[in-house]
């Protein structure tokens, strides 16, 4: 019986090869989709789930609130209040913290007797001996037995590495971290394996807790909310009864503290494997991922497989109402009702194979295209547990497409059907309305596509009010601003010298922070003749006096930085119209001369205002900044003239502007590597996840729109089969051909026309509240209903007139011959 099954199922595969290659394609692409996306949602999903405690670690963050109005999230905390939970509390069983230390500039200098080896080394923190008792990293060589030791350090293997050739022998040697606050010898006591990609937690280097009083005396503060705090609990604790003695040891030791400058923090536990999907605050240098974005992804997955099945259900009854004859003469021969469901159901299980099997193909054929794009690692698309659930979908959606025939025959009448009397098709409006529904959400996802682009478009576009463009920046080597001796001050001098000889080279800068990341240097400034409940959380920009005229950041209000000026001894500083506003000065003129306290040196005098700049990207608002003159370094900015009249490509150019500047480097710097970036690159790094995201939205909507207009072609063709004698006589009497396609396409235009009209409003409410996620945003115009609507009447127009118009240039003799 089975073999009679496969061998008339794959005859009529054969027989109908192209209306058969329709409806698998269609089923595989939706598939192939829905895997990737399915993928790309489990990958990140399953954040951290692989440290053994993972269902019981929490990290301890808070809102904060300034004056009763909400500041943001924080996911950092006093270092004292995590230890004496772990001390006091029994529901509490470990703790472990973290302190960023990444911001010093570091480098780090191993001397054996044969080689000197120095690298910049990103991803420093401190840490406590409890990281090892919370997360499952492996250690490679070596142990955490002394990691409570001061001057004592692991790396993970990857960045061992760069100074050690084996893991083994390291253990035990002692390197240098010199940074922009001092150089200090650590002990290596293990090498760990690096970090998975699925930790949102990301390392290279870590320093001993002990440590930490090198650089900060956060270490015994209950105020200095500094430190990444974890919390290990106990079994079966309850994380709300926790937050009690949270909540009693912040009233205790830091509540009052806060209130006197008019700021207040709510502490509360976010688990471990949620913390990836808050995208604002996974990891200090970490890229997490929105779960909205998730969310949306696995909608667009699910109504892709949905559309897909429907498409099939639509395409099948066409096939299904030519094979009546054949279903009539099955039923008379003794098959019951039973077998011919098996046979159905035996069909869509092959055909839903065969099309998953192609799914599988396409997924591995474009793997590199969507590692790009989604970002995944290749394990991801390898996802066994993805294949188990596609797999179940499989099964499910073999039934419902199998039965859908079954329901429809079994409706009809045997003798009818044989005398080629169908009669009056049920689910006429059932068919009608999937195809409405398809183009309804086919509108969302257009109206969704134009806006998303617009809105990636508008941000990556926008005048940011600095000049990025053709900056290269240097990673600059440490200096210890601590020191009297600032040999990297008079390296960077006569660099900066020998550079400005250079035609192509027209300015030089250096500062602390850069354009892109958030400023790391902050303190809380108010007025001085004001309390400090009016603090305002305020970046300071460490730089030098050409940083503003580098970056054309215009005065508008006073005077910019000159020679003399000093914010250590005098409190010159310059301010943003932003935390001018925020200081209560509706006018830039009103705030020169304002004397500012809460600064690390005397209180701060106004000599001028600058025009605001998006530091970071339009996600965010203007941030309130003072302009410090400083000698704390991390970045050199070389601004790079082209030659308009040259005939070189900008590309080749830059090329060899770069060129020239290695060569000044190795001059200078002879024991560093130049480490260096453009800009303009950088900057658009910080849209990386938004560009992801348009993307795979994008190209998964298309789709969804190819897959819809192929069902819109199914029921097309159905009808088209139904009416082709009617057409036949039509064109006997003088019917034209545009005639024709108005009455065979005005049904479904128009069907078309009303699921957009209905749709517009669902879709912008969609668009707008996500486009609320932003700051700074574009308007939702006329054309956020017109392009939709054209593309959607354009793309159901050709689906409709491809199969109507092919119709209409048969011969009436050959579709009126059985009359």
């Amino acid at each position: 019986m089975l073999k009679n099954y496969l061998i008339t199922i794959f005859r009529q595969i054969r027989s109908n090869k192209i209306f058969s290659f329709i409806n698998i394609l269609g089923l595989a692409l939706g598939m192939a989709a829905c895997l990737v996306i399915t993928q790309y949602v489990n990958f990140h999903t399953s954040f951290d789930s692989f440290h053994a405690n993972a269902d019981r670690i929490y990290r301890l963050e808070a809102e904060a609130f300034k004056n009763g109005e909400q500041l943001g999230q924080s996911f950092t905390a006093p270092s004292m209040l995590g230890e004496t939970l772990r001390d006091q509390s029994p529901l509490v069983k470990e703790v472990a913290r973290f302190f960023d230390y990444t911001y010093a500039n570091n480098t780090i200098i191993y001397k054996d007797l044969d080689r000197l080896v120095n690298f910049e080394q990103p991803g420093v923190f401190v840490a406590d001996e409890g990281v090892f008792d919370l997360f499952s990293f492996d250690f490679i060589a070596g142990s955490a037995s002394r990691f409570d030791e001061p001057q004592t350090a692991i790396l993970t293997l990857e960045a061992s590495r760069k100074y050690f050739d084996d893991p083994e022998a390291a253990i035990g040697k002692t390197f240098t971290l010199s940074g922009n606050t001092g150089a200090h010898e650590y002990e290596l006591l293990g090498v760990i394996e690096d970090i998975p990609e699925s930790s949102h937690i990301q390392f290279e280097l870590l320093i001993s807790y002990p440590s930490m009083d090198n650089y900060t005396k956060a270490r015994t503060s209950w105020v200095s909310s500094s430190l990444i705090t974890y919390l290990l609990l106990a079994e079966n604790a309850d994380p709300v009864a926790i937050m009690d003695d949270v909540t009693r040891l912040h009233k205790e030791n830091s509540e009052e503290s806060y209130a006197a400058s008019g700021y207040a923090v709510d502490y509360y536990l976010r688990s471990l494997t949620d913390i990836h999907l808050n995208a604002q605050s996974a990891w200090v240098y970490g890229e997490g991922v929105d779960s909205k974005t998730v969310f949306v992804l696995s909608f667009i997955a699910v109504i892709i497989l949905i559309i897909a099945w429907i498409n099939y259900m639509n395409l099948s009854l066409v096939r299904t109402m030519e094979r009546l004859k054949e279903m009539g003469i099955r039923k008379c021969m003794g098959s019951s009702m039973r077998q011919i469901t098996q046979l159905f159901i035996l069909e869509a299980f092959v055909m839903n194979i065969i099309a998953f099997g192609l799914a599988i193909l396409l997924t591995q054929t474009a793997e590199k295209y969507l590692i790009e794009v989604t970002g995944l690692p290749v394990s991801a698309l390898l996802d066994m547990e993805v294949f188990a659930l596609l797999s179940g979908l499989i099964a499910i959606g073999t039934l419902l497409i199998g039965f859908y025939p079954y329901i429809l025959l079994k409706t009809m009448n045997i003798v009818n059907i044989l005398v080629g009397n169908r009669g009056k098709i049920g689910g006429v409006k059932m068919r009608k309305s999937m195809v409405f529904v398809q183009f309804m959400i086919t509108f969302i996802l257009i109206a969704g596509t134009v806006t998303v682009y617009n809105q990636i478009n508008y941000m990556r576009e926008a005048d940011l009010g600095i000049d990025i463009e053709n900056v290269l920046v240097i990673k600059s080597p440490p200096g210890n601003v601590t020191s009297e001796q600032r040999e990297d001050l008079a390296r960077f001098s006569t660099f900066k010298t020998e550079l400005l000889n250079y035609s192509g080279i027209k300015e030089i800068s250096n500062a602390g922070e850069i354009p892109g990341e958030p400023v790391g240097w902050q303190a809380g400034l108010y007025l001085k003749n004001q309390s400090k409940e009016t603090t305002v959380a305020t970046g300071l920009v460490s730089m030098d006096l050409d940083f503003p005229k580098f970056f054309g950041i215009d005065v508008v209000a006073g005077r910019a930085l000159r020679k003399g000026d000093d914010p250590w001894t005098k409190g010159d500083v310059v301010i943003n119209v932003k935390l001018a506003e925020m200081l209560g000065f509706s006018n830039p003129e009103d705030a020169l001369g304002a004397e500012i306290a809460g600064f690390y040196g005397p209180p701060l005098k106004v000599q001028g205002v600058l025009e605001n700049h998006h530091h970071t990207s339009l996600h965010n608002d203007y941030t309130p900044i003072a302009y410090i003159l400083s000698s704390w370094t991390e970045y050199y900015f070389i601004k790079l003239r082209l030659d308009e009249k040259s005939t070189d490509s900008k590309g080749d150019q830059l090329a060899s502007l770069v060129s020239s500047v290695k060569s000044e480097w190795n001059k200078v710097y002879t024991d560093y590597q130049m480490d260096y970036f453009f800009l303009d690159s950088a900057f658009d790094q910080q849209y990386k996840e938004d560009i992801r995201f348009g993307k795979i939205f994008s190209g998964f909507s298309v789709l969804a729109i190819l897959i819809a207009c192929l069902g819109l072609f199914g029921l097309t063709s159905f009808s088209v089969q139904q009416r082709t004698k009617e057409i036949g006589i039509r064109k006997v009497l003088g019917a034209s051909a545009s005639n024709l396609l108005m009455l065979l396409s005005k049904e479904y235009l128009a069907l078309v026309s009303l699921a957009c009209l209905i749709s517009a409003p669902i879709a912008w409410f969609i668009m707008s509240s996500w486009l609320n996620e932003y700051t700074f945003r574009i308007d939702l115009g006329l054309w956020f209903v017109t392009i939709p609507i054209a593309f959607v009447v354009g793309l159901a127009l050709f689906s409709i007139s491809t199969k109507v118009l092919q119709t209409i240039k048969t011969n009436p003799v050959d579709s009126l011959r059985s009359e």
